[in-house]
């Protein structure tokens, strides 16, 4: 009895899956790819940012991409302009991003305090050291990329205010006044919290890592597919000569 069998037609269907889905493979590896070379060369240009002389503050607003430029910041803190950047995570404890408005050349910045575990409950915010007063720090500015699922701060409480994202133009809504776009960490000896300085979310490392990965699932989905092909075709041969 012969064996169910597949048709021309069905081995033509087969190569047109096979390149399609061979293609996307591909596709995403080379996406992967560029993606790499681009944090690649923002990973060089953030060090050397890293040995640039500090640039006044006001400057960082006229640059494209000021991540990684060391200003000098003279300044007063606003009272009650606290906020606390909700599911943060730091060397296994899960906390939040503690930031608070200042005021310096006229204009209004966030300033970072940095890492705040979080206390057992939801309900109870951690107590923040916030700075008070007129200040002089050096720091270094970075400006924080968009959550492309959900970008809305969903504030929580008053002062500070427990927040989902550092959407810097709503926060401005919340408070009535114009928040400047870059954030402001200092570079301070003894800060009192840690400071993850996360400039590039994923490095290029990873990014040829993944690519790597797609480029050898297309390889092996494409040996695969060949091999089956092939097998049907003999099969289809021997079965014509019966």
């Amino acid at each position: 009895m012969l064996r169910p069998r597949l048709s021309p037609l069905q081995i033509l269907s087969l190569s047109v899956i096979t390149v399609v889905v061979f293609s996307i493979l591909f596709k995403l590896g080379l996406w992967q790819l560029d993606r790499g070379y681009q944090k690649e060369r923002l990973e060089h240009s953030l060090v050397e940012r890293a040995t640039l002389p500090a640039v006044p503050l006001i400057e960082t607003l006229t640059t494209s991409d000021p991540t990684g430029l060391s200003v000098i910041v003279s300044g007063r803190a606003i009272p009650e302009g606290y906020l606390l950047l909700d599911n943060q995570v730091h060397k296994g404890k899960v906390g939040y991003l503690a930031y608070q408005l200042i005021e310096s050349q006229e204009r209004y910045w966030l300033l970072e305090r940095g890492f705040v575990a979080a206390p057992a409950s939801r309900s109870v915010l951690p107590k923040v050291n916030w700075v008070h007063g007129d200040f002089v720090y050096r720091g270094r500015v970075y400006q924080r990329s968009e959550n492309p699922l959900s970008n809305d701060i969903d504030p929580e409480f008053i002062a500070p205010y427990r927040i989902q994202n550092l959407n810097i133009e709503q926060i401005s809504q919340l408070y009535g006044i114009e928040i400047q776009p870059v954030v402001i960490q200092p570079q301070v000896q003894d800060w009192p919290y840690p400071q993850p300085w996360v400039p590039v979310p994923l490095s290029s490392t990873k990014h040829f890592g993944y690519a790597t990965q797609w480029f050898m699932l297309a390889a092996v989905f494409l040996g695969l597919m060949l091999w089956v092909t092939v097998k049907a075709f003999n099969k289809h041969r021997k079965q014509r000569g019966v």
